[in-house]
């Protein structure tokens, strides 16, 4: 994520007309597979076969399975993520910043879950995708901190919080652990999820009720 923000100048489209289309498609097919079959079950020729490609043109383009699973977190980020996080970051409303960092928690969880869990659950046995795991948390708490010391920096912080412990307060509470037990284990809707939280946000870190 820090490179996607970096490079905000940077349109998300012309980024994608520039990218082989094969890649994409690959990618799709390759998310499909490891939704229904899992990660270790689903080979490089099952995909190859699902996208409609010849097997060495998968290896071109991605070369393993986890790099496919990086592209799709890179795809998460770019789609639902960054460009959210720069509008946001850019306007500098703090209440609207904890809006948008509840509808980025919602959209990314509610369109990437199968994502989420691929990379949690295989991660703990393949190497290469706890890397992956890792870079996911990292760029969360990347993004997560620059929101947070946004805030300080205007001084819209209850007294009692800084920087650090404002992001530490987004990073337990806006996660995927919170949206599980929420909306996977207890049925809340998606719409409940994102109001709940964002006026969680604001309560915990503005003093707004």
């Amino acid at each position: 994520m820090r490179a996607a923000v970096k490079s905000h100048q940077r349109p998300i489209s012309r980024h994608q007309k520039r990218e082989p289309p094969g890649r994409r498609a690959i990618a799709a097919a390759a998310r499909k597979l490891f939704r229904v079959r899992g990660y270790a079950r689903t080979t490089i020729e099952a995909i190859a076969q699902e996208a409609g490609y010849a097997v060495p043109t998968v290896y071109f383009h991605f070369g393993t399975k986890a790099a496919i699973v990086g592209y799709l977190i890179d795809q998460m980020e770019a789609e639902d993520i960054v460009p959210v996080f720069q509008k946001l970051l850019q306007e500098g409303d703090p209440i609207r910043m904890l809006q948008g960092t509840a509808h980025i928690a919602r959209m990314s969880c509610e369109r990437w879950w199968d994502v989420y869990v691929l990379v949690r659950s295989a991660g703990r046995t393949d190497p290469a995708l706890s890397k992956a795991s890792k870079k996911l948390d990292s760029g969360r708490l990347y993004g997560l901190r620059i929101f947070a010391e946004a805030l300080d920096r205007g001084g819209h912080l209850r007294d009692d919080l800084n920087g650090r412990r404002a992001t530490d307060i987004l990073w337990a509470v806006a996660s995927e652990d919170t949206y599980q037990r929420l909306v996977i284990e207890r049925g809340w809707t998606h719409d409940e999820f994102e109001l709940w939280l964002g006026e969680s946000l604001k309560r915990e870190l503005l003093g707004v009720t």
